[in-house]
């Protein structure tokens, strides 16, 4: 669910920094827990082109529940 607010600001895709996970807010499941992630502790993305070096990086994870890739 995309958020309007800070740090939000509509954008589809958050960097949890603490956890090094990247979400989708498109496809946000409940085990994403995004409401507990501290505001200050996130970073927004409008697409996967901003985000590339993040998923390229041996230190980023994709979510394993909303960055699911079909099988």
């Amino acid at each position: 669910m995309r958020r309007y607010e800070e740090p939000y600001y509509g954008k589809r895709y958050l960097y949890d920094i603490e956890k090094k996970t990247l979400h989708d807010l498109l496809n946000e499941k409940p085990e994403c827990q995004i409401d507990s992630i501290d505001k200050e502790l996130i970073d927004m993305y409008s697409s996967l082109n901003e985000a590339a070096l993040l998923l390229d990086h041996p230190f980023y994870y994709p979510c394993p529940h909303c960055m699911k890739k079909d099988e």
